[in-house]
């Protein structure tokens, strides 16, 4: 059995985008969970795995900001400031 905890920061200037991402923290955080739970030990035990990873997370919030009406490319990045995997 493996264990994977990340905590995640979503880089925007655009005050309309971080507010449509805290708004929506109940779609972000269940697609990202989405995401997140159906990774293997071995796709994220390495650098280029991680940036797979973050990459699609990031793409997950564009396309909720997008739904909302907000510019995803106002999104700028995405940071895993923590990942932990037992």
């Amino acid at each position: 059995v493996r264990f994977l905890q990340v905590t995640i920061g979503v880089m925007t200037r655009e005050p309309a985008v971080e507010t449509l991402v805290k708004d929506n923290d109940p779609r972000v955080r269940n697609d990202l969970l989405m995401i997140l739970g159906n990774q293997s030990y071995s796709s994220v035990s390495t650098a280029e795995g991680k940036e797979a990873l973050r990459t699609r997370c990031l793409e997950a919030i564009r396309t909720i900001v997008k739904e909302m009406g907000g510019d995803p490319k106002k999104v700028e990045a995405l940071y895993f400031t923590a990942f932990v995997m037992q």
